[in-house]
């Protein structure tokens, strides 16, 4: 843009002068005077714009000494505070750090520049020259951007590192997994001690952090003085535990996951030697309706080797053919009642297919309606043993006036991962299917949703070429460590 030119006025109030002498004589006014200043608008200049800082913590104090020793002529003993700009990523244009420098604090501050931000007026800097009447302006760096600089003393290690309670040192002691130390209550005494405590008592928390052993460190020293401690007669199996417990690290973020993972999943035992011993489907079931689905199940092979009932999967899933799940059909077909083990599947398989049943009750309105829970069991078409332990697993009562049981979005998600469990454990010994692609269909269930069921409750789900996902149940058993969400 060329520089263009105006007229700027600068008047003066004439002074009104009377005479007391004489008030019918006046002074006349003083002409006004008239400056022209020239206003020059630079154009935009990526690499010579001005950048526009502050200091949300305050002027730093090299700046202040320095220019009051500039204005009273004494030596300047702070170095200057210097800045150097930088591109945010060596890969792109977009964005800028901004660091600065002195002899006690560094600063920086940056900016993500993506691109105009709508505003309706920037930010120039105006440089006047009083001598030549110019007024320059010059639009600053980043589109308008002020950089808030945040200030780190150097050399300082705070008492409280990233919002955590640290003692001593303040460094974060990291696990490997982002997860920070637990201040104790001695160490609570000794972070306030170092902060307003008097010399001597510092000296004497110095003293005794010194003279402090720490068990560990001593080579098979730890192991065998607990366990002595922990035979000595006259402690009780509480004590004995708390002391177990306390000789060992235990991260609180572990155990919160570990407790909301047993209430979102079956029973489990982590230390099984064998895929098929971590889930046991009569752990699911719950003694009195395993009881019933046993029953009832020995009742139908019991006709068919009477010669009373041939078809026993239609005995046991219903004769409408129409109402039966493709999946748990294929499931039963694929089990010789003959061999051994196969009771325990079928008992499993049909037990899944109660389950299945429920799902499909709330998946169509989320509820299910009734007096009372009997009448909410009734409307189900399954055991009433069976129909109990779903209620009870699954929903929660209404509250109001409406009677009936409803399924939370977290209760839905508890029933999805134990029906793909039962299958699984219908499915053998091994804990391994080659597809669940049809159960998936049938249970009208996302593949994405499947996979992430199955994979936080310890499987491990592959997808080939053809698009069918694999399923497999490895020992020892491992979880997937807890996810991050997504920053907002």
């Amino acid at each position: 843009m060329a520089p263009t030119s105006t007229s700027i006025s600068k008047k003066r109030k004439a002074d009104n002068v009377s005479s007391s002498s004489s008030p019918s004589k006046q002074s006349s006014p003083k002409k006004s005077r008239k400056t022209s200043i020239s206003v020059e608008v630079s154009p935009n200049n990526p690499e010579y714009d001005p950048v526009v800082v502050s200091f949300p913590r305050g002027v730093p104090s090299s700046i202040i000494d320095n220019n009051n020793n500039k204005s009273n002529n004494a030596t300047i003993d702070d170095s200057p505070l210097r800045f150097t700009c930088s591109k945010l990523k060596a890969s792109s244009s977009r964005g800028r750090r901004i660091t600065g420098e002195d002899d006690n604090c560094t600063y920086t501050a940056s900016a993500v520049g993506h691109g105009h931000d709508g505003r309706l007026t920037k930010m120039y800097v105006c440089v006047y020259n009083k001598k030549k009447k110019t007024l320059k302006l010059v639009p600053s760096a980043e589109k308008g951007t002020v950089f808030a600089l945040e200030q780190a003393v150097k050399e300082y290690t705070p008492n409280v590192a990233n919002e955590s309670m640290l003692f001593g040192s303040g460094t974060t002691q990291d696990d490997g997994e982002g997860n920070a130390k637990v201040m104790s209550a001695s160490d609570r005494v000794q972070l306030l001690v170092e902060s307003f405590g008097s010399k001597k008592k510092q000296k004497v928390m110095a003293s005794r952090a010194a003279n402090k052993v720490n068990i560990h460190s001593l080579v098979g020293a730890g192991d065998v003085m607990m366990k002595s401690v922990t035979k000595q007669e006259g402690i009780s199996a509480g004590n004995k535990k708390g002391m177990e417990e306390g000789s060992t690290m235990v991260n609180p973020n572990d155990v919160a996951f570990e407790q909301a993972r047993k209430k979102m999943l079956p029973p489990y035992d982590i230390n099984a030697d064998a895929p098929s011993k971590v889930y046991n489907a009569q752990s699911i079931a719950g003694t009195i309706a395993w009881d019933k689905v046993s029953r009832i199940v020995e009742t139908v092979f019991k006709k068919k080797n009477e010669g009373t009932e041939s078809d026993w999967i239609g005995a046991l899933l219903g004769k409408k053919k129409g109402f039966r799940p493709p999946s748990i059909v294929a499931l039963l077909e694929s089990i010789d009642p003959a061999k051994k083990g196969s009771s325990y599947r079928i008992k499993a398989a049909f037990f899944l297919f109660l389950a299945y049943k429920f799902h499909g009750k709330l998946q169509r309105r989320g509820m299910i309606e009734g007096a009372s829970l009997d009448d909410c069991v009734s409307a189900l078409y399954v055991p009433h043993e069976v129909g109990l332990r779903l209620f009870e697993l699954f929903t929660s009562q209404m509250d109001g006036n409406e009677g009936g049981y409803i399924a939370s979005k977290q209760q839905k998600s508890k029933l999805t991962a134990y029906i793909l469990i039962l299958y699984m454990i219908a499915s053998g010994k091994d804990m391994k299917v080659t597809s669940i692609n049809q159960l998936c269909k049938d249970m009208k269930l996302d593949g994405k949703e499947a996979t992430l069921v199955l994979r936080e409750s310890g499987f491990v789900v592959k997808k080939n070429g053809a698009g069918n996902m694999g399923v497999s149940l490895s020992v020892p058993l491992k979880f997937p460590p807890p996810k991050r969400g997504k920053r907002t």
